[in-house]
Order: C-alpha cells, then structure tokens, then sequence
C-alpha cells in the first residue's frame, strides 16, 4: 500500500473513533454552558442503598447514572470535619479558609467570576437554617451584599409577610438581588416537592440567559438522619434522586450540560445487613447508629468536563474543575491561590 494510502486510512480509523468513560459514549473536553448544581447535605454515596434496596435492588436510582464519581477532603484551614456549609462555600469559592463569619462574604464566589462570561447564577434552597442559608450574608453589611448581588434567589421556607412568593404550578418570578419563597412551605414543612419546585425554577431560569448555573442547596435530608427520622430521609433521598434524573435527562439532550452533585457533612449510617431488619429499621430507629465520622464527602458528574471530576481531592478544588479545561479555552481561568 502507497503512503498516501495508508495514512488516510489512519486518518479515517482516528476519527471513527468513540471516546467513553464508565463504559458511557463521552465527549471530552466540551465547554459547560449549563451547569445543574445540586449539594446534598449529610449523603454519602454507601446510603443510595435507602433507595435501592427498597425494591427488588437490580433497579439502578438516577444518582448511579452519572459517569463520574469523586472524593473530596472534608477538611480546610481550621477543620477537620467542616459542616456542610462550610463545605459548600469552600466549593463555591476555591478557598479553604472558611471561618464561618462575615469574613467569609469578602471572598469571591463563583457567580461572581464568571458574570463577565454572560453566565447568570440562580439559587434552589431547601430545608436551610439560618446560619446554613445564603441569606445570612444579608447580615453582613455592604460585603455580604456584594457577595449575593445578581444571584437569582429561590427559597424553599416560609417567608416574612410581604415577601415575593412563587408556586410551581404558576409561572415563577425570576429576577435578580431578590429571595423568593415558596407558597406551600409553612414553618415546619413544603407542600410542594423539591422536585416539583425545582422543574417550575428551572424552566423560568432558563429563559432569562442561555449561560447559567443552577445551584440546589438541600439541608433538610441532613436534618431527617440527625433526628434519626429515616422515612422521612429516604422521602427526600427519593425526591433529590427524581430532580437528578430530570437534570439527567436534560444534559441527554443538550452535549453543553453538566450535572454536578456534590455532598458536605457526610453522615456514617450503621445500616441492617438484611431480610427483615432492612425492611423494619427505617420504623425501629433507636437502636440505628448515626454518626459524624466521614472525613471525606462525594462528587457525582455528568455531562460536559464531567471527566475533571473522577479521583480524589481538596473540596475547594470543585470550584477550579469547574472552571478549567485542557484547552484552556472560553470559561477558563488559572489556578485561584486557595489560601487567600
């Protein structure tokens, strides 16, 4: 065979080839445009289990669907276990220093790097306390507002009489530097599901730029484990899985999403080895063991730059593999001093 031959048919051979990862068709490299957000206090990977083996166990949850998983290093500059705030923030900033004060709001967070880029960044909360929420920067004078401007806010709590409220069956308010609550929730609970409400915000952000990050804080499944509440918990397992799937589902269809879950406090459960324990444990709960021994807490990814999420790492590394690609391109930039 002559030379031109033979390497126009390495040429065809190099690019007839499929690229994968986790046994899944994926393209590497590609630029997140869109990016689904979801931190998950108190889940560790090992407590899908709540889900799975609640039926027949061959059904695959929308959580094992992912391509990717990582671990991160629950630990910072003073801690070596943080609360799942203060591991969010640590994601959201690229810093480790988090000092759970109003010192916290003069780092820069990641909406506000990427603003210049054309991405808008909007905010699902469920289940926070005060000290959890975003919204306690609100207490920190200018610094704490400049850190919340030109977020989309939406709460799943009760309002103060007179704030804006939204519903997931009516088209809901978006827009930006406001915190808008949901109608159905009253001081104890949500008539509605974070699933239902996250579909409603969803299909509102979207509409305002084609460049955007959604973040979906929840704490209330956090909540159910410390009260040892595990119906409840595998409740809400159950509906962070369906709104995972439905951000799935999107990426499926769009090649510039990506469908980031990271967790924060992960909680050690002493589950039933089988038969009849694993189906009475969730009502006997006294004697099911809780405990806050994790040092480490997980990434699940899908879509695109999915693959910079695999392996092991510092939790304030989220933020940069975010941010970076191989290429160097568009939404790229370099390495943030983490200790600044």
């Amino acid at each position: 065979m002559k030379w031109p031959g033979l390497l126009l048919m390495m040429l065809l051979m190099g690019c007839a080839q499929v690229t994968s990862l986790n046994l899944t068709k994926h393209q590497f490299g590609i630029q997140p445009t869109k990016i689904i957000w979801f931190q998950v206090a108190g889940l560790d990977e090992e407590q899908i289990a709540l889900l799975r083996f609640q039926q027949s166990g061959e059904k695959r949850t929308s959580f094992e669907k992912n391509i990717c998983i990582g671990k991160t290093w629950g630990y910072n500059l003073y801690q070596l276990r943080n609360p799942a705030e203060a591991s969010f923030l640590s994601q959201m900033t690229g810093k480790k220093n988090i000092k759970h004060s109003c010192a916290d709001a003069e780092i820069r967070p990641i909406w506000n790097y990427i603003a210049a880029n054309g991405y808008n960044t909007g905010i699902l909360e469920s289940g926070a306390s005060k000290t959890q929420s975003l919204s306690s920067f609100n207490q920190c004078g200018e610094s704490g507002l400049v850190f919340l401007s030109s977020l989309y806010y939406w709460s799943r709590s009760e309002g103060q009489s007179g704030s804006p409220t939204f519903h997931y069956s009516e088209e809901v308010p978006a827009n930006p530097n406001q915190i808008v609550y949901d109608r159905t929730c009253g001081s104890k609970s949500c008539g509605s599901s974070i699933t239902e409400d996250f579909k409603a915000v969803y299909q509102s952000f979207r509409k305002v730029s084609s460049k955007h990050i959604l973040i979906v804080r929840d704490f209330s499944y956090l909540a159910a484990l410390e009260n040892k509440e595990f119906q409840k918990a595998r409740e809400i397992l159950a509906d962070l899985d369906r709104s995972y799937g439905e951000a799935l589902r999107l990426s499926e269809q769009n090649s510039d999403y990506l469908i980031l879950l990271t967790t924060g406090e992960a909680r050690y459960i002493d589950m039933p080895d089988q038969g009849k324990n694993w189906y009475e444990f969730e009502k006997d709960s006294k004697h099911i063991t809780v405990k806050r021994t994790k040092l480490m807490n997980t990434v699940l990814a899908s879509g695109a730059r999915a693959e910079n999420f695999c392996g092991m790492y510092e939790e304030a590394q989220v933020f940069e593999r975010i941010l970076s690609g191989p290429k160097q391109q568009g939404l790229e930039l370099k390495i943030i001093n983490p200790f600044k």
